[in-house]
């Protein structure tokens, strides 16, 4: 990973003895604004409301400097001031060319997968020419997971209500979809805007959830063991514990030109690290609890035991980072207080603080990142949007946005420097705990 520099350059440094003016132009406000715009290619009883999830890639991000006398030390570096929750709040950002959201979506008796990608060609896109790409469709690859387009490019109409390119595609096999939409996606199925294509997004809500799944985690209970989720239906597109990778690059109609980040391919990856009852490493049921009276069940959301962490390793190789731990750079502060001699690796995560918080109706936790700490978010009542983002560049994904639904019982984990947020926008007051340690 890399910082970016010229990000610290730009940093909006704050004279001691003022405060910045977070009630104009607010980062949280300008999320939710794009949140709105999102606009789905059915009708949106298709869709289970608090599954869909966002992905706004951005760039350009400008932070507020430090408070107080060290208001001149815009280096990320440098700030070893843990009381001073001022520095590294955001205070702007640009959001890129393409959008994309996740969920699931239902027609008749069918719910599973669904992805749609949204796309408008800036100014300085090769598509554009240095001026206004007008073409009626452009022509999009794509790999989702280990699945992809291959030669066969997918054709992405213009929507007129959005002013955008859209496409949506569903697990759905496609028979008798059109008789099961209403009329907004039987427009969109024929037009071609909303497409079948189970070999691309993959999977359905029975994988994880009714009888079938229930008797596999009864069967694995009664043999004395726990159902491990990371390689169960690895490919699936809502997969509760993986992340889900998408590579894609975009071509002009006329087939003459490509925006595809210099010959790279665009990467994102929906990567949120929520956990909780519905999301979980391993469920299963034990008897006697610790020398106790009858029985638990139990889901295990974060562990370095029982070889979870084996498996994510195995599967990710260089990319991989344990949950609980950290790689530590030499300007980090350690679980001990210490700056490190260099770079090395702590494996568990240390806390140092408890917090209750409770969150008004529309408050929200503006968008900021810490140097150095881990931190846990858990839902205890209410619902609200969760907020996550990269302040660094890495090499398997562009930096973007994204948002979730949390309910409660769900655990969010802040990596150290990851941007977060959270928002309530409901008219009832939302309960969390946190907790978190290093900075």
């Amino acid at each position: 990973m890399f910082i970016f520099e010229n990000e610290i350059h730009t940093v909006v440094q704050v004279p001691p003895g003022s405060s910045p003016d977070y009630e104009r132009n607010n980062p949280v406000s300008r999320l939710l604004t794009a949140i709105e715009g999102v606009e789905l290619s059915a009708e949106r009883q298709h869709y289970v409301v608090d599954s869909v999830q966002y992905l706004f890639p951005f760039s350009d991000a400008v932070l507020y400097g430090p408070s107080g006398d060290q208001s001149h030390v815009t280096d990320p570096r440098q700030q070893d001031n843990k009381n001073d929750f001022q520095k590294q709040n955001l205070q702007d950002f640009q959001l890129g060319a393409t959008q994309l959201t996740r969920g699931y979506a239902t027609a008749g008796d069918w719910t599973g997968p669904f992805l749609h990608i949204s796309y408008t060609p800036a100014l300085e896109s090769p598509l554009a020419g240095g001026g206004t790409y007008r073409d009626a469709t452009v022509l999009l690859y794509l790999k989702v997971g280990k699945s992809d387009t291959g030669p066969a490019l997918l054709t992405v109409p213009y929507n007129e209500l959005t002013h955008r390119y859209e496409i949506e595609l569903w697990a759905h096999e496609g028979q008798g979809l059109a008789d099961a939409l209403g009329p907004k996606g039987a427009v969109a199925l024929a037009r071609g805007e909303l497409q079948t294509r189970p070999d691309l997004v993959r999977g359905s809500l029975s994988d994880f959830q009714g009888s079938a799944f229930d008797r596999m985690r009864d069967e694995a209970r009664d043999a004395g063991a726990a159902l491990r989720m990371f390689d169960y239906v690895p490919e699936h597109s809502m997969h509760p514990v993986r992340s889900l990778r998408i590579r894609l690059a975009w071509k002009s109609a006329s087939e003459d030109a490509w925006d595809s980040a210099d010959g790279g391919d665009y990467r994102y990856e929906f990567g949120m690290v929520l956990r909780g009852w519905k999301n979980y490493l391993g469920v299963g049921q034990s008897g006697q609890p610790h020398g106790g009276i009858g029985s638990l069940e139990y889901r295990n959301l974060f562990s370095n035991y029982f070889d979870y962490e084996g498996q994510r390793r195995q599967e990710y190789g260089d990319d991989w980072l344990p949950e609980l731990g950290r790689d530590l750079e030499p300007w980090n502060v350690d679980a001990l207080g210490h700056k490190p001699p260099a770079v090395r690796r702590e494996a568990s995560m240390p806390v140092n603080y408890m917090d209750l918080h409770l969150l008004k109706p529309c408050c929200a936790i503006g968008i900021h990142r810490h140097r150095d700490n881990l931190e846990a978010f858990v839902m205890m009542n209410g619902k609200s949007l969760m907020v996550t983002g990269d302040w660094c560049k890495f090499p398997q994904r562009d930096r973007a946005f994204e948002i979730r639904t949390m309910l409660p019982g769900d655990v969010v984990l802040i990596r150290g420097g990851q941007f977060h947020g959270l928002i309530n926008s409901l008219d009832e007051n939302v309960r969390l705990f946190m907790f978190g340690g290093y900075d």
